[in-house]
């Protein structure tokens, strides 16, 4: 792969071109990632509405029809439900581990295998989320397991 870089006060706005003979899988996974480049998500908190970049997202949680996204150490109010946040993301490192919740794979730490046939994902954060056993193939299949 070669990666060619100009810069120059003349360029209005950033352009990516990609040249290739197919479209793998890694390739797929960086144009998802570019994509994401600038999107952000709106989260409440404290009364205050801040832009979400997805990358520092860990999980989104559903609890009683209102949606939270979760940092490191913060949780903010998101608008969003769980089934759109899916859909924006599905190209990106976020895979949906039960009916509740949407786990951010980059921010993975490890995951062991539990009774019937549940997973229990540790995050970097030392949080701990259960994969559902209906999930788990969409989880293997995103995590490349």
């Amino acid at each position: 792969m070669k990666l060619i870089i100009e810069q120059s006060l003349d360029h209005e706005d950033v352009e990516i071109t990609i040249k290739c003979q197919l479209i793998d899988a890694d390739l797929e996974k960086l144009i998802a990632q570019i994509r994401l480049y600038g999107f952000a998500i709106m989260g409440k908190k404290d009364g205050a509405v801040h832009p979400l970049r997805p990358e520092d997202i860990f999980y989104f949680e559903s609890i009683d029809d209102k949606t939270f996204a979760y940092y490191e150490q913060d949780v903010y109010d998101c608008s969003l439900k769980l089934y759109e946040l899916e859909q924006q993301l599905a190209k990106a490192d976020f895979v949906r581990i039960s009916k509740s919740c949407i786990m951010n794979i980059a921010k993975l730490s490890s995951v062991r295998a539990l009774m019937n046939g549940r997973f229990e994902a540790r995050l970097q954060n030392g949080e701990k989320l259960i994969i559902n056993r209906h999930y788990v193939q969409g989880f293997k299949e995103k995590f490349n397991f």
